[in-house]
């Protein structure tokens, strides 16, 4: 029920990692657009890269499912009811 502060510090650095990585890749895009004019394209950029793709994808792809997973965990013990100490009424 309770987490102990290692696990409160883990889990908030887990979102200031997933948090940086986000902001990062639109400042990426951001930057490509401002020197060129237009949004670099994934399919040029992995092109390039080679077979390494393979690998930066399922990196991309296990970011999303831990991002997710995170926000369902959240959300669940957010919304979970929490006991409510309720006196039977004696037939009042």
């Amino acid at each position: 029920m309770f987490r102990n502060a290692q696990q409160n510090r883990m889990g908030g650095m887990l979102w200031y990692a997933v948090l940086i990585w986000f902001s990062s890749s639109i400042l990426s895009q951001a930057l490509f657009i401002g020197f060129y004019g237009v949004p670099y394209d994934a399919i040029d950029l992995l092109g390039g890269i080679g077979p390494a793709y393979i690998g930066l994808i399922l990196i991309e792809v296990a970011m999303w499912i831990i991002l997710a997973g995170l926000s369902v965990v959240k959300m669940a013990r957010k919304l979970k009811l929490r006991p409510v100490n309720i006196v039977p009424s004696l037939g009042e």
